[in-house]
């Protein structure tokens, strides 16, 4: 019986052994394979600083041709409110307004994480719920202005511009179009849209310029 005991013992010490190298192989695996998660979330963290730098510096240019956008607008609508319809300014004013300003934020570094379920490996909670109100509200924002634009000018200005194509072309153009109210409403509605679109623009570069230090704190 007592050898019987021993023998039990030492089988009971092995098995206790085998359990705890088991548990410390399968520590050491998580273990690696968090670290590894970790050095991919800082990779990933680094390419997003470089999308909002080029972000950044793309929104500043932008925001720069959008007012000037808005002031040559007011201008014309001035002009057209004095009635001053010189043909120089007139032909000048037609030809700048429509100037088009355009930025889509570079999302693709969160959608990457976001599709993937891979946001976590970003490990500070407050720092992934800034980046992903960032990128949810300002793409949002930025996506829904652009087709507000684009519908404007395809669906109302287009088509009355095109309606005064000989304006354009005609060696002494009628530039009387200019004149109708309908025109001038439609330059009112542009000025609105360039107005909400210099408030969006305005408001992602704020929060760019925030977020950039966030994650770059986040490195060190």
């Amino acid at each position: 019986m007592k050898g019987r005991r021993v023998t039990f013992g030492a089988i009971l010490l092995e098995i206790i052994i085998v359990i705890i190298g088991i548990s410390i192989a399968f520590g050491l695996s998580n273990w690696g394979e968090r670290r590894k998660e970790v050095r991919m979330g800082d990779e990933f963290v680094r390419t997003m600083i470089n999308d909002l730098k080029s972000d950044s510096a793309a929104f500043v240019y932008q925001i720069a041709n959008v007012q000037e956008n808005i002031s040559n607008v007011e201008s014309f609508m001035d002009m057209c409110r004095r009635k001053d319809f010189r043909e120089d300014s007139v032909r000048w004013y037609v030809g700048n307004f429509m100037n088009k300003n355009n930025w889509l934020i570079n999302s693709n570094t969160y959608e990457i994480l976001k599709s993937g379920g891979k946001l976590d490996i970003i490990t500070d909670f407050e720092l992934r719920s800034d980046i992903s109100f960032f990128y949810r509200i300002r793409t949002y924002q930025t996506d829904v202005i652009l087709e507000q634009n684009l519908a404007f000018e395809q669906n109302q200005m287009n088509p009355y511009l095109t309606k005064h194509s000989d304006y354009f072309i005609s060696d002494i153009p009628d530039n009387g179009f200019v004149r109708d109210i309908e025109f001038q409403n439609l330059l009112g509605r542009w000025r609105d849209l360039k107005e909400g679109k210099l408030s969006i623009y305005e408001n992602t570069l704020e929060d760019i310029k925030a977020l950039i230090p966030k994650l770059e704190a986040y490195l060190e």
